[in-house]
């Protein structure tokens, strides 16, 4: 769904803490957007653009996350169409995972984290045309409109910033005899939920290793998988862009055909992309999903005379 504004998005899923999107943009923003239900998170599927914020200026490409904090004022001008998710933390922020044994600077290190620049796009943007901003509290939107662009700063002092991070600056944990656990990739993390990145990486080579994720029935957490790149090495009939929905208490895992590739490790490397949201509360299913769902996921597990197995 295509709009200049991002707070008439529907929701697909969403929880008292955490509201799940997609924006199409492919037109300048002509005015400013503020959150100021929580931080957002947004992360770019396909296209590029010039971001604008508070803070001065980033360069937007495919890959990219973007945590905003809540109260920032933002617009985007797209240099090529935008498809975006969008996650929001509601009442709450994002913060970075602990690292524990591995250290700060697993799985990325803190400098790859980009912030905005006071540069020449930034300071060229600024003008004396009016200027309306669009703040969303409570599922309403108020609209203030100053005489001047109020993203006019020279400067900014302090730690709360927007950042950046491209899923390939992350370097994933990884082990030759143990298929880790979803947690072990969390780039992410909320009080009620946290962010996954799955990346390539190799394939566990020990043969008495699971080269697949475990079949599990998500007992504490709901699932969801946005699909952005390469192979699904545990999906079927999963395309880019798709997104996968797995409530707590059902039972998944590899379908049948990549568990059989898996046992005569057949690939050495996965090349798979995706964001994984675990959330401690269940999502709601939003009304829009009823026209886009497919109906026939529930059902590719199943042997051709309709029993489930591996």
């Amino acid at each position: 769904m295509s709009s200049l504004s991002p707070w008439v998005m529907p929701d697909l899923l969403s929880n008292p803490h955490c509201r799940y999107r997609m924006w199409r943009l492919s037109e300048s923003m002509p005015f400013l957007v503020r959150n100021a239900d929580g931080d957002e998170l947004l992360f770019i599927h396909e296209g590029g653009g010039e971001f604008f914020c508070d803070y001065g200026h980033l360069t937007l490409k495919e890959g990219d996350y973007v945590v905003i904090p809540r109260g920032t004022m933002w617009r985007i001008e797209p240099t090529a169409p935008l498809f975006i998710l969008m996650i929001e933390a509601t009442e709450d922020s994002y913060q970075l995972p602990d690292k524990g044994l591995v250290g700060n600077h697993a799985i990325f290190d803190p400098a790859a984290l980009d912030v905005p620049a006071i540069d020449e796009c930034f300071l060229a943007q600024q003008d004396e045309n009016p200027w309306s901003l669009q703040v969303k509290r409570h599922d309403q939107v108020s609209v203030i409109t100053w005489p001047f662009n109020p993203l006019d700063a020279q400067g900014w002092h302090g730690d709360l910033c927007v950042v950046r991070l491209n899923w390939r600056d992350i370097r994933p944990l990884m082990s030759h005899r143990y298929h880790l656990p979803p947690s072990a990739h969390s780039t992410f993390v909320a009080s009620r939920f946290v962010i996954c990145t799955f990346v390539p990486r190799p394939i566990e080579s020990d043969p008495g290793a699971l080269r697949v994720p475990f079949y599990h029935s998500n007992d504490d957490f709901d699932e969801v998988l946005f699909y952005h790149a390469g192979d699904f090495f545990s999906r079927d009939n999963i395309e880019r862009g798709m997104v996968t929905f797995h409530p707590a208490g059902f039972t998944h895992g590899p379908h049948p055909k990549a568990f059989a590739a898996g046992q005569a490790h057949a690939k050495t490397f996965t090349d798979e992309v995706a964001v994984m949201l675990d959330t401690r509360d269940a999502l709601g299913v939003g009304q829009i999903c009823e026209g886009i769902e497919d109906p026939h996921y529930v059902s590719s597990w199943q042997r051709p005379d309709g029993t489930i197995g591996k």
